[in-house]
């Protein structure tokens, strides 16, 4: 199963529509898709004196178990001046170094235009690393104007396609290396 972590608010926003459009293809693979919309299911900031032993059922608690369970996840943020969301942010806040151990990362960024949403997923790359996952080559860079149809959709239907293909093979890949504690 593949997690999905949606750092936007908006019940209608383009990152929301892209990760579920992620989520099709997922699913389609035989994979599973399960989302965790963070700003209904992980809106409290976090309390830094639960990091080390949050309390069972703690919000915490529950996201470190999601995230132990899956086998990828795919991290999909709007971009606010030139970086990925606060939602987002405070969530990834909670995890531990080792919380993508091994795992495969996909990125997705919505923004005004395409050299910001980059750049956001340039930075959760650092982020991916640092909690040990693999963050996927490809990443989804977008804007409200690609979800129209015609031709940028049609280019984000194959990046899409593209993301989702590296996701699931990383994700099946032996691992060359032993994962680092």
């Amino acid at each position: 199963m593949i997690l999905g972590l949606l750092g936007s608010a908006a019940k209608d926003s383009v990152t929301r529509e892209v990760l579920l459009r992620a989520g099709e293809r997922i699913d389609r693979a035989g994979s599973g898709f399960e989302l965790v919309d963070l700003a209904v299911e992980f809106r409290e900031p976090h309390a830094l004196v639960d990091y080390d032993d949050p309390p069972p059922g703690s919000q915490t608690a529950l996201l470190r178990a999601r995230v132990a369970r899956a086998d990828g996840a795919v991290l999909a943020t709007p971009v606010y001046h030139g970086s990925y969301s606060a939602l987002l942010k405070n969530a990834l806040d909670h995890l531990t170094g080792d919380a993508l151990a091994g795992r495969p990362v996909g990125l997705i960024a919505a923004g005004g235009g395409p050299r910001g949403a980059g750049t956001a997923c340039d930075q959760l790359r650092t982020v991916v690393r640092a909690l040990s996952g693999w963050a996927a080559p490809t990443h989804v860079a977008t804007t409200a104007s690609d979800l129209l149809p015609g031709e940028p959709l049609d280019f984000l239907d194959r990046r899409l396609d593209v993301l989702v293909g590296e996701l699931l093979s990383f994700r099946s890949a032996p691992a060359s290396f032993p994962v680092l504690s």
